[in-house]
């Protein structure tokens, strides 16, 4: 009994290393392309089907069946034999949660893979087989992105237009990020893209959801193009504020983009928006410098020079604070904007009380020299401007606020 027990492990064992041979021989003709090969070793050593199914059902070590191996290697020919023998590898998953659809999206491959892989996935009768044709292209891997993202994350626009022809709908998913297709087309300035989502996928009553594509548009500093065919799908956008509350307007005057900002002018409401840390665009525009943006809001609504954000500072504070000499001395320039010069914010300090507590000598110089300020006005701690030195830096740090606007 235990002699007959040995001989069928080693049976078992035995089979299992010709199993093994039989698999990384077909390994190397997929990779290779090999498809005479493949289908002839299937043929004359696999006279099973259940043993035939068995071995084409194998995964790799990243969890990759032979479909996703040949479509890797840009073998759609192979690929298509494969399926043909078995089926529901086409909607089988690798290591990264990518079907076969994914890595030929990633590739650019359109003339072949991506359009062989659709077929099949329609299957040989005339009337399409559209529920594998909308599963695949609505898989997602594990960073939730669907083929479609992935050809564009890459730029492969050819690919990402046949995928969007083939379903529309999936150009409004998000993935882990909260990114969906329009938003990276939107991003990357893809017009043609871009258009064929707003004429296919969104209707009257569509809802974008995810993060909002017209801010993808401003921080990637498209052309008025781009930037006029997503505000036209303004209604449909769900949330048109990023993670931080910043509106479109935020970001394009943070970033400096003027295009952008003379763009989003007509939207006044924006303009008296403030994010997650209590600041207005033309507050962000202040702490970056941005002379050509403060002057273009300030055209729009004149009234944003009397903004103050949360901790009470009006645009010139922001702009000492930060140490933006440039646009300190444009303020000062202007007749219009004195009456911020010795305004405190809720510490009681003055644009020049940080200066110094920021170590902005430049900036300082300004304020000293100016007639204007009146160096006697002292902050809640009973300090003057001149009473800051270095010294005091490390224990002001309760007025360090807002530094990243």
């Amino acid at each position: 009994m235990e002699a007959h027990r040995r001989t069928q492990d080693f049976e078992e064992t035995d089979g299992y290393a010709d199993n093994l041979r039989l698999y990384q021989q077909l390994y190397s003709y997929a990779t290779h392309g090999n498809t005479n090969g493949f289908h002839d070793t299937i043929e004359k050593k696999l006279q099973d089907p259940n043993a035939r199914v068995q071995l084409l059902s194998r995964r790799s070590p990243q969890n990759n069946t032979f479909v996703h191996i040949a479509v890797r290697s840009g073998h759609a020919e192979l690929a298509a034999g494969i399926l043909q023998q078995h089926k529901p590898l086409l909607l089988e998953k690798n290591f990264e949660g990518d079907s076969a659809l994914h890595i030929a999206a990633k590739s650019g491959d359109i003339d072949t893979t991506t359009n062989t892989l659709l077929r099949e996935a329609r299957g040989t009768t005339d009337v399409e087989n559209n529920g594998d044709v909308l599963t695949l292209l609505r898989m997602k891997n594990n960073e939730e992105n669907t083929a479609l993202h992935e050809a564009l994350i890459r730029g492969h626009q050819s690919v990402a237009k046949c995928l969007i022809e083939a379903d529309p709908a999936v150009s409004l998913y998000t993935n882990k990020e909260q990114k969906s297709p329009l938003y990276l087309a939107a991003e990357q300035g893809l017009v043609e893209i871009v258009k064929l989502i707003k004429e296919t996928a969104v209707e009257k009553n569509t809802e974008i959801q995810g993060k909002s594509p017209l801010l993808a548009a401003i921080l990637g500093r498209q052309k008025k193009e781009v930037l006029k065919i997503i505000s036209n799908m303004e209604a449909n956008i769900f949330n048109s504020k990023d993670e931080k509350g910043r509106t479109p307007l935020h970001c394009a005057a943070s970033i400096g983009y003027l295009e952008g900002v003379r763009f989003l002018g007509r939207r006044l409401m924006d303009f008296h928006q403030k994010d997650h840390c209590g600041n207005f665009p033309i507050h962000c525009a202040s702490s970056k410098g941005h002379v050509d943006i403060v002057k273009e809001l300030l055209r729009h609504c004149p009234d944003s020079m009397e903004l103050r954000n949360s901790s009470d500072q009006n645009i010139l504070h922001v702009a000492a604070r930060c140490g933006e000499d440039n646009l300190v001395k444009y303020f000062l320039k202007k007749v219009e904007f004195q009456m911020l010069i010795n305004q405190k914010d809720n510490s009681g300090n003055t644009p020049l009380h940080l200066a110094k507590m920021y170590h902005h000598p430049k900036v300082v110089d300004l304020f000293t020299f100016d007639r204007r300020t009146n160096l006697k006005v002292l902050n809640d701690r009973g300090m003057t401007s001149l009473d800051i030195s270095e010294s005091t830096l490390e224990t002001s740090a309760s007025y360090r606020v807002q530094d990243n606007i």
